[in-house]
């Protein structure tokens, strides 16, 4: 009896064991897929610069630091416009299943460190000056932008320099190709050239075709001189038929001069 219990015991603690076992492996390596995955942004260099200002031996002026803090709050300027381009594109293509849950995932958490940055530097920034906070980034925005139409401005070389080789190269191509024979060419120009329009044609005056309606109707409409126009017969037709009938001599009956003489 004893030895029956004992069996089904053991292999219920073992299953349980295993579970247990397997479901903690499972969610530790669930974890670390989750904090593996990586950065939206790689690093943030202007906040570990103003970190290091901040936490130097010799004292800082405050002047270094507040610019070092206005340059920190440009650069999340620039990620805020960053991750307002990226969002609508990720929510398209995840939408049509092209980006998996893992970007989404790292979006997610850059949207939620930058969260973090601004209220630091909010934070940071009413340390210097009670309200500065609530100003802050209006400046930084100020210089983000100019920054950006100083970078616009200095790639207008780069971008002139590009086209003009790109100039320069199509050009060489167009030279290096060898030119049409004279046939060729005049064929070629022959058959690229467009045809000659067709010569217009006069339309027919309405009056011309009523005209001519009227006199093919009265020609199949005129009637026979064998009928009246009340479509019965015509008598005077009848009575000259007849008249000329006998006006002609018939070859059966004698004439009057042949009974005279007899």
């Amino acid at each position: 009896m004893a030895t029956s219990l004992v069996v089904p015991i053991a292999y219920i603690t073992v299953l349980v064991a295993g579970l247990a076992i397997f479901s903690r492996v499972y969610r530790r390596r669930r974890a670390a897929e989750k904090t593996s995955f990586e950065p939206w942004f790689p690093s943030h260099p202007t906040r570990d610069v103003y970190i290091t200002l901040l936490s130097s031996t010799p004292a800082v002026p405050d002047s270094l630091l507040k610019s070092a803090l206005l340059v920190r709050a440009t650069a999340d300027v620039r990620r805020i416009w960053r991750l307002r381009d990226d969002k609508g594109a990720l929510a398209s293509l995840h939408a049509r299943g092209l980006v998996g849950d893992d970007t989404m995932a790292r979006f997610a958490a850059a949207e939620k460190e930058l969260e973090a940055e601004i209220v630091d530097v909010v934070a940071e920034a009413n340390t210097f000056r009670q309200g500065w906070g609530q100003m802050i980034f209006a400046t930084a925005t100020e210089m983000a932008h100019a920054q950006k139409t100083r970078e616009t401005v200095v790639d207008i070389a780069k971008v002139k320099a590009a086209e003009d080789k790109r100039i320069a190269y199509a050009k060489s191509v167009l030279s290096a190709t060898p030119a049409l024979p004279a046939s060729a060419s005049s064929s070629f120009q022959a058959a690229a050239a467009p045809a000659a329009p067709a010569a217009p044609v006069a339309p027919v005056p309405a009056h011309a075709l009523g005209h001519a309606h009227a006199h093919a109707h009265a020609g199949s409409a005129a009637p026979s001189p064998a009928t009246s126009a009340e479509g019965s017969p015509n008598p005077n037709a009848g009575a000259g038929s007849a008249g000329s009938a006998s006006s002609t001599p018939s070859k059966s009956t004698p004439s009057k001069k042949k009974k005279n003489k007899k």
